[in-house]
């Protein structure tokens, strides 16, 4: 389900830290879908330096239904269950 206050969040969180609309964004999700949704829906809001990790963080399903195909993590990319809150938006 789409966050319907999410640019007004966005703005919110970037003007805490002192960001702009000229900041870089970079965002990720599980497969890629959802992070580039948002990356559309910033960049007609003006933000142009908006980034989405296309494969996501575990990337597509191979034949049997596991997360194994692309993505951030099968390519062997660095990851850390350790997360740094401050850095990123969740929203549970």
């Amino acid at each position: 389900m789409a966050n319907s206050n999410f640019l007004v969040v966005i703005e919110d969180l970037l003007a805490k830290k002192k960001l702009t609309k000229e900041s870089s964004i970079v965002l990720i999700c599980r497969s890629g879908s959802r992070s580039a949704k948002a990356a559309n829906l910033l960049f007609k809001a003006g933000y142009h330096n908006v980034y989405s990790v296309t494969d996501g963080f575990e990337g597509d399903k191979d034949k049997k239904g596991y997360r194994t195909v692309n993505g951030w993590k099968n390519a062997g990319l660095p990851w850390d269950y350790k997360l740094e809150k401050d850095k990123m938006y969740w929203e549970f």
